[in-house]
């Protein structure tokens, strides 16, 4: 049997210990503004790089994302492992609008459209 995010058709974001999810806000704003559903799911420790590479992996979408309290990361399941199409940190140094086009540009790889730039 396939678990929930296996079935549905969303952008997986793992919430590694101690990610406030509050902090990344403005970046599932930019997701939600594009019309692409994304399920936010607590995760055990791990590298950010690696927890988005599996979230891609896992996705219907073929995008995942993964976030700590200082880092955000979009993956693509057909990029490497340790090459991750967009990394952001420290949340509370960044302008409103990157972190929104960085949502937008996770749900703009699932449409196959063109990034905004950050």
């Amino acid at each position: 049997m396939k678990s929930l995010h296996e079935e549905l058709p969303v952008v997986l974001v793992h919430l590694l210990a101690g990610c406030d999810a509050g902090l990344w806000q403005q970046v599932f704003y930019g997701i939600e503004e594009e019309g692409i559903p994304f399920l936010l799911q607590p995760t055990e420790s791990g590298d950010v790089v690696t927890a988005a590479y599996d979230a891609a992996q896992r996705s219907p979408l073929l995008v995942g994302m993964a976030c700590t309290r200082n880092d955000i990361v979009v993956h693509f399941k057909n990029l490497r492992p340790e090459a991750p199409l967009f990394r952001l940190s420290q949340p509370l140094q960044q302008k409103t609008d990157v972190l929104r086009s960085l949502g937008n540009n996770a749900a703009r790889l699932v449409k196959g459209l063109p990034f905004k730039s950050l």
